[in-house]
């Protein structure tokens, strides 16, 4: 019988977003939600893969060891100065501002897993061709996020060497994203999927989240980053001095509160949710197509060039 297991999913401990000069959290889902969810869609192994933190990891792991259905693995997507890299099975937050080779390193000393998380994105940061160079067990073949597609079919068509694993995570950012990517894996344990990655026997599953469900986030993430902002300029933040949200709410300066504001007000205009998630999935399409051609060039020109002369 196989397991499921959602290997990138993130909790309200990944930290503050900037788009321009917007100030919004990356998630707002508790860690305990999280494995609420992830139990209601039969997964059971949940990778908690926050970013530059294990904190929410470790949380969603103490509440999950209540059921007997599901297991979290504690997990990082780690920003390094050439991209991001996720560690699982890690027992202590990776240092930031190391290179790839060194943050895998750091990785293996943990006696953690090395998965390339959407490798050959042009929107977020990516391995991209350093997967060939590096110490990697995992290759992301399906990111829930990617809706634009090309950089998925890259990671698919890169993964048939059969050097790593092919995995599938959601990227979820809110709740309703969880599970929409997938892994498969023989048996139903964490020690399971472990085995799995090693022997490369994973099989990724699922199709990136439909545009509604990026609406439906972004428009809770707004909504309560401006109640935390409103209370937060009228001093009513008392209580919420462990909310890793509200912390940083707190640490904003004043304009910035005020600005974010209104331009949450533009946002919630209709029907602008919907024209900002249709205009930017066109953007990442035509962004990730136009990039994928040139390297496409880039390579051809490189095969055709002809050998230095000894």
């Amino acid at each position: 019988m196989k397991g499921k297991a959602d290997v990138h999913v993130h909790t309200k401990y990944s930290g503050v977003g900037e788009y321009g000069i917007l100030r919004f959290p990356e998630s707002i889902s508790d860690p305990e939600d999280v494995v609420t969810i992830a139990r209601q869609k039969g997964v059971n192994v949940l990778c908690i893969t926050d970013h530059n933190s294990i904190e929410g990891a470790i949380i969603a792991k103490k509440f999950a060891e209540r059921f007997d259905d599901i297991e979290v693995v504690v997990g990082e997507e780690v920003s390094t100065i050439q991209g991001e890299v996720i560690g699982l099975f890690l027992t202590e937050q990776i240092p930031l501002g190391m290179g790839m080779a060194e943050t895998i390193a750091e990785i293996r000393r943990q006696g953690g897993l090395v998965v390339a998380p959407h490798p050959f994105s042009y929107h977020v940061p990516a391995m991209g061709s350093l997967i060939d160079e590096m110490d990697v067990d995992g290759i992301e073949v399906i990111n829930g996020g990617h809706v634009d597609g090309p950089s998925n079919d890259r990671a698919w068509e890169h993964s048939r060497s059969g050097r790593w694993a092919r995995t599938a995570g959601s990227d979820a950012h809110s709740l309703s994203q969880v599970a929409w990517a997938y892994t498969l894996f023989e048996g139903k344990t964490s020690a399971d999927f472990r085995k799995a990655i090693l022997e490369r026997t994973t099989e990724p599953m699922g199709e990136p989240y439909p545009v509604r469900l990026g609406v439906t986030w972004g428009i809770g993430i707004v909504l309560e980053s401006d109640k935390l902002m409103m209370k937060s300029l009228f001093g009513m933040l008392e209580g919420k001095e462990n909310d890793p949200i509200a912390l940083k709410v707190s640490r904003m300066r004043t304009d910035q509160k005020i600005i974010s504001l209104f331009g949450s007000l533009i946002f919630f205009t209709p029907p602008m949710p919907f024209l900002v998630a249709m205009i930017g999935t066109m953007i990442m399409r035509k962004k990730e197509e136009r990039a994928h051609k040139l390297e496409a060039m880039r390579m051809r020109r490189m095969r055709k060039k002809p050998a230095n002369p000894q």
